[in-house]
């Protein structure tokens, strides 16, 4: 209960600190609403010259942009903080979450909670709602349960992602280009249908890298989808599994960068 208290005040203090500086704080919403705003203009416009997308209709994507928009909403409000990881590593401040009697990365988690990705909530809720209208989305008891557990699992996969390339920096020291490129390039793959791409990134995207068990697989279960020749039809339900796992390496790989680690100071 102490501890759950200590997790709080640090989650209190990150958001003050963030707040503080109310202009710039509001300038970053701006940048997040707009950076989205631009992804779903192009997508609209290119739906409106094609009128869909291997075969997806615009209402469809809407939803499939929605997923993806949502699950990033809560990776960034929780492991924002890792982006810069590698600084604390070359400047030894990691040093002081190890004396600490908590968990390491918790407290890095937990020190920098991004308030700004309302922004992400927002956009990514709308769609979800447009997306389901514009497509005729017929919501079942079924369906709403399996929500929930699609968005945990989406953000299990790209949290881990964040936490696998993070623990990198333990080895590497500086990782900061395999953080723009893994991190934040890549989930443009996933703006649209990844049935798009040939067989090769298809199973890729699925097998190796699986960030389209984040919008893509179960987007094709809540819209009915039927045609797509996917390799199993048994992967639209996989998001909650395949969040577990990748989290669960992704966690390995972080205590074995912990106990590689050797202070700057050493």
């Amino acid at each position: 209960m102490e501890t759950a208290k200590i997790y709080l005040e640090l989650i209190n203090a990150s958001i003050r600190a963030r707040m503080e500086y109310k202009t710039s704080f509001l300038f970053y919403l701006v940048a997040i609403l707009s950076f989205y705003a631009g992804q779903i203009g192009l997508l609209y416009i290119v739906l409106s010259r094609f009128q869909s997308i291997q075969g997806w209709s615009i209402g469809e994507v809407a939803f499939l942009f929605g997923l993806m928009t949502f699950a990033q909403g809560f990776t960034t409000l929780f492991f924002s903080s890792l982006v810069h990881f590698d600084q604390m590593i070359i400047k030894g401040e990691f040093d002081r979450y190890l004396v600490r009697p908590l968990s390491p990365l918790l407290q890095i988690i937990f020190s920098r909670f991004e308030a700004s990705t309302a922004a992400h909530f927002i956009l990514g809720g709308a769609a979800l709602i447009v997306g389901s209208q514009m497509s005729g989305l017929e919501w079942t008891f079924k369906k709403a349960l399996f929500l929930p557990l699609v968005i945990i699992g989406g953000v299990m996969i790209s949290g881990g992602i964040r936490l696998l390339v993070t623990a990198v920096a333990f080895w590497t020291l500086k990782n900061e280009s395999l953080v723009h490129t893994v991190v934040f390039s890549s989930r443009e793959f996933v703006v649209y249908p990844v049935t798009i791409y040939n067989t090769g990134v298809q199973f890729f995207l699925t097998f190796v890298f699986p960030i389209a068990f984040i919008n893509f697989y179960p987007a094709y279960y809540f819209l009915d989808r039927t045609g797509d020749n996917l390799f199993h039809p048994a992967l639209q339900f996989g998001t909650p599994l395949v969040g577990v796992v990748v989290f669960a390496l992704s966690l390995l790989a972080w205590k074995s960068g912990v106990d590689h680690y050797q202070s700057s100071g050493s």
